[in-house]
């Protein structure tokens, strides 16, 4: 298996993963708020790389190398603090702040757009030739989006919140753009543990400004609730580690174009979570726009 189809391989499992993250975030608002959710699956990311990195360099593999090649020493900050300024920053804030103001199926479309940026950056940023197949599998894969959402019984949305999620669309794709990027001087792993420790602080401050004097609404009630902490090792360990290694991985040897288009297949493991899991009801159009969205995702890895 050449690298880049290990690469695809690694995006599409990385936005299937994304898919669950919708259903175990639900089960944790259920005794929190959305920053303290964000500050400990961060806070508890950032602590497992760096068990990883730890372990990783003690650990020898046969010809006496560390296991876990890691060293921040003497390389250039701005390529991998601007991939972690986009995400998870500024694509955490906008797509929260931005679902705040319109409705969770409106938000879904917009966010869905992330891979029609992507081919949009990829040609202005990269300078790449995106070929015909892959502007069509974009517009695909938007459009079954859209498909899976006809018929939802809230769909409102405000200027404030649309030009949020414009925000966290574009900031979705530049996280390819500048991974590819810090990729000519940090391993996925060194990536991945500059994006945690950036957002860890971030939202760390986040989450205490916005529950100060209310500790025991917003935090006790969520770190004494088994359910959170199911919710928080999957989100923190494969939501974010696995899932976000996996992207730094892909994103060194696909397109951006490319890497985007396969952002929606989180749709499709979305709705199988929620119908599986949850019991909600499966509607025709879901069923089209799921295979829409599959049949987008396999003519782009092709």
């Amino acid at each position: 298996m050449n690298k880049k189809t290990q690469a695809l391989i690694a995006v599409i499992v990385g936005n299937g993963i994304f898919g669950f993250s919708f259903l175990f975030s639900k089960l944790a608002l259920e005794v929190t708020i959305p920053s303290v959710l964000i500050a400990v699956r961060f806070s508890v990311a950032f602590l497992v790389l760096n068990l990883i990195v730890l372990l990783g360099k003690r650990i020898k593999k046969k010809d006496g190398t560390p296991l876990v090649a890691f060293s921040l020493k003497g390389k250039p900050l701005k390529p991998v603090l601007l991939l972690a300024l986009f995400q998870p920053v500024i694509y955490f804030i906008a797509e929260n702040y931005g679902i705040v103001y319109t409705s969770s199926s409106f938000a879904g479309i917009i966010i869905a757009v992330i891979p029609i940026a992507g081919v949009v950056l990829d040609i202005l940023i990269m300078r790449t030739k995106v070929k015909p197949k892959q502007i069509i599998c974009a517009v695909a894969s938007v459009t079954g989006v859209i498909i899976t959402t006809i018929g939802a019984k809230d769909m409102t949305s405000s200027a404030k919140g649309l030009a949020l999620l414009l925000v966290a669309v574009v900031a979705g794709a530049l996280f390819y753009v500048f991974s590819k990027r810090a990729s000519a001087s940090y391993n996925p792993i060194e990536r991945t543990y500059v994006m945690f420790g950036v957002g860890t602080v971030v939202y760390v401050i986040i989450a205490a400004v916005q529950s100060f004097g209310n500790y025991d609404k917003y935090v006790l009630p969520a770190v004494s609730a088994p359910i959170f902490w199911v919710a928080i090792l999957y989100l923190a360990v494969v939501s974010s580690v696995v899932a976000f290694l996996l992207l730094n991985f892909g994103s060194d040897h696909v397109s951006v174009s490319q890497a985007t288009i396969f952002a929606n297949f989180t749709t499709v493991i979305s709705i199988v979570a929620g119908i599986v899991v949850l019991g909600e009801a499966f509607t025709w159009q879901q069923g089209v726009g799921a295979a829409v969205i599959l049949i987008s995702v396999y003519f782009a890895a092709i």
